[in-house]
């Protein structure tokens, strides 16, 4: 799991889920209240926004949660611009409220929260509110921990009174009542100095309307109006909620079956070649201590084992699967957005042509020298596609100029002319060119992988889905890492390592007949971010994506949720399997004059050092230099 440092966990019974302890919660039925506020242009309830899709995918797989038994959720009724949704779950027991603040939960929702509240109280729903089209009314009373504990440990007098209040709510008996149901418990605390809640739920008809003044004019010969004064004036807040219609889940109504009827659907237009992004997924939980314990992806640390043995039983390691855990999203926690590169600094040129033609080979060639000469020995890279198909090549070519010699017009119009004048003189032999710009890989890591995959990602414009897929897309960049407790991230174990990622500047034109059309229509409505992962071993990386396109299928919390996040928020993903070449012999003789020209560094005189006149730290300093 991906957890990071979180002061303060959800908790019951003053145990938080995570700790030692968990395993001695209460085996009595426990609710969960959750309350979302998203960012401002986010509608859950509207089925063409991406974030409704995950939403469903989410609480999919919570009902198949071990303990799960009902689940209603709505928007909140307010005037508010911001999206607000509150969430009820009953679960049979604390073991199932653990499970769920383990488990995937609603992580699926990042990017699109803005505030939330994940907390819970020891009450059972009725079973038959299921039947009932219903309206929830909320409300939160709160008493500051400064108060007196005479007035604060009498919790079973005000629930008492909060019973007797509610119950001289008027009902006709010749009607179907107004008010279904009505309970309250006090909130389980997070951490001991909490000030301290009381939660009361009432569920409405829903063609009742909750606010209704001439309801409680009629109920005053009940006397109700002076009870709930008096309810409340020991209260230092009093905050009530009302939703829309409630929409309801049952464990009946979430069998496995319902999953198998309905498998997760693929969008129409999508569109992939990548491997693992074709696998087939279903969102329902499914860990176990066999592929997950003490926090860490158990098949992944068998795979590295049998990786590191003599003689190795695998060519490298396998995927090492991850989730962000429920428990971590709270009012005291939120993952934060960290965000990547807009920035691109790297030529990205592409396109078709079988360099067995000597006249093209020659052609690309010189627009290598060409593009080389910009520079003083830029970073220059290149590979052919091994998948060859309709007998030519896929070609790609990477240059990094330094920063300053690219941000010149001049360079970028001779960058132009250079890239048309090579499209021109081969005419119809070279196809589908095109030019774009990407967050470049650190060179000396390009030395160390021979064999790279770049991977296209067509997202969204939409701003939130952009942050939603980059946090998934960091859960994915995290299935390459090893979980091992030692300190590096990659070890000679690794299959692959990410070499660089992060968003697509827009393919510059290229006037004439051979820019890609393909990449014209697939850039239309989306933006494009850009992975390059490195593979340093022959075949370690048709294992890892077998491995994990096999474990995506029955294991959706470790690696299957990141294949289903992705595919959501992307209308195409296209994956390029390069072969580097080695660099051309003027290349090499370039780099070795540009050594032999530096002038050799001189060892700094003792003199010049800052310490050497300091004393302070005794008569002698012995120090290497």
């Amino acid at each position: 799991m991906l957890t990071g440092h979180v002061d303060s966990r959800p908790c019951l019974s003053n145990i938080a889920y995570d700790s030692k302890e968990a395993d001695q919660l209460p085996a009595i039925p426990v609710l969960s209240i959750i309350h979302f506020t998203f960012h401002a242009g986010v509608n859950i309830s509207e089925s063409s926004q991406l974030a409704s899709i995950l939403w469903q995918k989410s609480w999919n797989v919570v009902s198949t949660i071990p303990g799960f038994q009902q689940l209603y959720w709505a928007p909140v009724d307010t005037a508010s611009e911001d999206q607000q949704v509150i969430i009820l779950i009953q679960w049979d027991s604390g073991h199932g409220w653990k499970i769920f603040q383990s488990s995937l939960g609603f992580s699926m929702m990042l990017g699109y929260i803005q505030n939330i509240s994940n907390r819970c109280i020891q009450i059972t729903l009725p079973v038959n509110l299921f039947n009932f089209d219903s309206v929830l009314e909320i409300v939160s009373f709160q008493f500051s921990d400064t108060q007196s504990t005479a007035q604060i440990d009498q919790k079973s007098g005000f629930r008492s009174k909060w019973e007797t209040t509610i119950s001289l709510y008027p009902s006709n008996v010749t009607t179907e009542p107004e008010l279904i149901h009505c309970c309250g418990e006090w909130l389980e605390p997070d951490y001991p100095s909490e000030d301290q809640f009381f939660i009361g739920l009432l569920f409405w008809r829903s063609n009742t309307e909750v606010g209704d003044q001439g309801r409680l004019r009629q109920a005053n010969f009940h006397n109700l109006g002076h009870h709930i004064a008096d309810l409340v004036k020991d209260a230092t807040g009093v905050v009530s909620a009302c939703t829309n219609h409630l929409k309801k889940v049952s464990l009946e109504s979430a069998t496995p079956q319902q999953f198998d009827a309905f498998p997760t659907p693929i969008a129409m237009q999508f569109e992939t070649n990548h491997p693992v992004f074709r696998t087939p997924v279903k969102p329902e939980y499914n860990v176990n201590d066999l592929t997950f314990s003490e926090n860490k992806d158990q098949l992944h640390m068998e795979s590295m084992r049998q990786a590191r043995q003599t003689p190795p039983q695998r060519i490298a390691g396998g995927p090492a699967g991850g989730w962000c855990p429920m428990g971590t999203l709270s009012q005291h926690h939120l993952s934060q957005w960290q965000g990547y590169p807009t920035n691109p600094d790297m030529d990205w040129i592409s396109f078709r042509a079988q360099l067995e033609d000597s006249r093209v080979a020659g052609l690309f060639e010189d627009l290598r020298r060409k593009l080389w000469r910009m520079g003083d020995c830029p970073h220059l890279f290149w590979g052919k596609e091994q998948e060859n198909r309709g007998g030519s090549d896929r070609i790609s070519l990477f240059i990094e100029l330094e920063a300053a010699k690219r941000q010149e017009p001049e360079t970028q119009t001779q960058f132009q002319q250079f890239i048309e004048e090579f499209s021109d003189r081969c005419g119809d032999a070279v196809h589908d060119l095109s030019h774009r710009r990407i967050v470049g890989p650190i060179p000396i890591f390009m030395g160390l992988c021979r064999d790279i995959d770049i991977t296209v990602f067509h997202v969204s414009e939409n701003e939130l889905d952009q942050r939603s897929f980059e946090y998934a897309f960091s859960l994915f960049k995290r299935t390459t890492h090893q979980q091992q407790q030692i300190q590096s991230i990659h070890s000679p174990w690794s299959a692959i390592k990410a070499l660089s990622q992060g968003w697509l500047s827009q393919e510059r034109p290229i006037d004439n007949h051979n820019r890609s059309s393909s990449d014209q229509s697939e850039q239309t409505g989306t933006s494009q971010f850009v992975s390059v992962f490195g593979c340093e071993k022959e075949g370690a990386r048709e294992e890892w994506c077998s491995d994990f396109v096999e474990r995506a299928q029955t294991q959706y919390d470790l690696l299957g949720h990141i294949v289903d996040w992705l595919r959501t928020l992307s209308k195409c993903i296209t994956i390029q399997s390069l072969r580097l070449e080695n660099d051309d012999p003027w290349m090499i003789a370039d780099k070795q004059a540009k050594r032999d020209r530096l002038p050799p560094q001189v060892p700094p005189s003792i003199f010049d050092t800052p310490w050497a006149n300091d004393p302070q730290d005794g008569f002698w300093q012995v120090k290497r230099l």
